[in-house]
């Protein structure tokens, strides 16, 4: 293990800049000791359960960082609230959704609308 090297801005078909600054916000608080991390053993429970998880719903492991699969913020809930923020605004939720379902039904004109 390498405690003190941190990957931000992996996960993706979230809201990007967002995870990310939410990230930043958790490593910061890991490292300056204002957040403490669970047990090494509680750690590698969660991940178990994680990939049974998707195992269980037919997902890949490729798709480890991918956010729109299963339930949709719960990630970025549970960061937020871990660092001590509330959770992410339904306004904001509600924008990402819709701008996904614009994608989706026009690929080629969703941004000039």
């Amino acid at each position: 293990l390498a405690p003190h090297v941190s990957f931000i801005g992996l996960p993706f078909r979230t809201i990007p800049f967002l995870v990310f600054q939410l990230q930043s916000k958790w490593v910061a608080g890991v490292l300056s000791g204002r957040l403490e991390l669970p047990s090494q053993e509680a750690m590698m429970r969660d991940v178990d359960a994680f990939y049974s998880d998707m195992e269980a719903r037919g997902c890949a492991k490729r798709r480890t960082h991918d956010l729109g699969q299963g339930n949709p913020f719960e990630y970025e809930d549970w960061v937020a609230e871990q660092c001590g923020l509330g959770r992410m605004e339904g306004w904001r939720k509600g924008m990402f959704v819709a701008t996904c379902k614009n994608l989706a039904d026009r690929p080629d004109s969703y941004r000039d609308e």
